[in-house]
């Protein structure tokens, strides 16, 4: 999975369906309900400096600006998700407190200390390489602050087709496992303050993704087309197998920085 495949998975008509798929506004699964939970977590207060890494379409980050009253930033590789996030945060008066900006995340465009808080939901998993992410969090993470982020994991044995048929049809290029981030933000003198294993969370709201998924058959092929439908529906079959078999799961991390 290149750059270039990443960006045709989420262009502006992937970025549509996706949203339509998941919820308003969001890119991930668990909506509003996982921000807040990871929010509460993280210890975001109205003075956090927050850096959200793969920000979509700015669900998290508007969510965070408009219930905490802090500043957030959001960076992405998707140019026209980072304008429609910036669309949206000053259509909803919010555009004071979050801004978004095309970038590399292993490569950001910031300077070293920035925030308080880095942050990711469900993103990372598209980053080619994990570890130098991490190294780039750590740069613009100012001492004592704090990674907070959920994500797809590697949670059992994926081989040959099958690997290749579900990082196609994640957008991603490769899958961590939960100890693979433990040791990256350890290494780097981070403290675990959570690892927690959410796979059946995860699961749990992918099955009901592709209940709702069913019963939109006709509005989205009439939307988008009867072919891209059963795109789509091959796609997240494969993803919501891939978290039945136990293969692929979720985890929820906060570490704090010394």
């Amino acid at each position: 999975m290149t750059v270039e495949e990443i960006l045709i998975n989420y262009n502006k008509l992937g970025t549509e369906i996706i949203e339509t798929i998941y919820t308003d506004n969001y890119l991930s699964i668990g909506g509003t309900e996982s921000t807040e939970t990871l929010a509460e977590l993280a210890g975001i207060t109205t003075n956090s400096r927050v850096l959200d890494v793969g920000s979509g379409v700015g669900g998290p980050s508007l969510h965070l600006a408009a219930t905490y009253k802090c500043r957030v930033t959001g960076l992405d590789l998707v140019a026209p998700n980072v304008g429609e996030a910036n669309d949206r945060a000053k259509t909803r008066g919010l555009d004071h407190l979050a801004t978004f900006e095309t970038g590399d995340a292993l490569d950001m465009p910031f300077e070293d200390n920035s925030f308080d808080v880095i942050w990711g939901q469900d993103a990372w998993c598209h980053m080619p390489d994990k570890e130098k992410l991490i190294d780039e969090v750590t740069r613009v993470l100012a001492p004592g602050g704090t990674v907070a982020f959920t994500d797809w994991i590697e949670t059992g044995a994926i081989e040959g087709n099958k690997r290749s048929d579900l990082l196609s049809a994640m957008a991603a290029p490769n899958i961590a496992k939960i100890d693979d981030y433990r040791s990256y933000l350890e290494a780097r003198g981070y403290f675990i303050l959570v690892a927690d294993d959410i796979s059946e969370l995860f699961t749990s709201q992918y099955r009901d993704i592709m209940s709702a998924l069913a019963k939109m058959e006709r509005t989205l092929s009439e939307k988008f087309s009867l072919k891209i439908y059963r795109i789509i529906a091959e796609r997240n079959n494969c993803v919501l197998s891939g978290f039945e078999s136990g293969a692929l799961g979720g985890s929820r991390m906060v570490a704090r920085y010394s």
